[in-house]
């Protein structure tokens, strides 16, 4: 996995890829439901899907600020993009491309999402919040999306209350 990453705060782009060793139409159609995407942006966002089809998320950011923006998706065969709609806190767009992975491997996704944070007071708390995004959030959620394509679930460190013995030894 790497990622490439700018230090404009104000124009963040983030930039990340990964192989993961199944068919594009597979991870496409994963990807693509309502579901998944809460699940591999927990990290960042709260992310829900309208009953219309459109993409509401969530941010908390510095000093209690709660960002809202809701976006729009479009799918093809090689790529599915995004952006925000009208009314954003943090207008953003985003566009993930499928490739056929060199050697029979899979398929390559490259994920590319860039944000606009508002200027200002307002814009300069956003832009602490989306400084991590060129550095951790785009590449962690490849991460997820890769391990829940391959193995159905995503990692955590969260406590499992059925691997732990309740306090008592035996």
């Amino acid at each position: 996995m790497t990622a490439d990453t700018t230090d404009d705060v104000l124009d963040a782009a983030a930039r990340a890829a990964i192989t993961i060793g199944r068919p594009a139409d597979e991870l496409r159609a994963l990807w693509l439901s309502p579901d998944v995407q809460s699940a591999i942006w927990a990290d960042f966002a709260d992310v829900s899907t309208a009953d219309d089809g459109a993409t509401d998320w969530v941010a908390h950011g510095p000093a209690g600020g709660t960002y809202r923006w809701r976006t729009a998706a479009q799918a093809t065969d090689d790529e599915v993009r995004w952006s925000t709609l009208d009314g954003a806190d943090v207008a953003n767009t985003g566009v993930l491309t499928f490739r056929t992975a060199p050697g029979d491997r899979g398929t390559e996704l490259h994920l590319d999402v860039r944000f606009d944070p508002p200027g200002g007071v307002v814009g300069e708390a956003v832009g602490k919040l989306f400084h991590v995004v060129p550095r951790e959030i785009v590449a962690k959620a490849l991460y997820r999306f890769r391990a829940l394509a391959l193995t159905g679930e995503i990692p955590t460190t969260d406590p499992q209350p059925a691997a732990r013995n309740g306090g008592t030894d035996r």
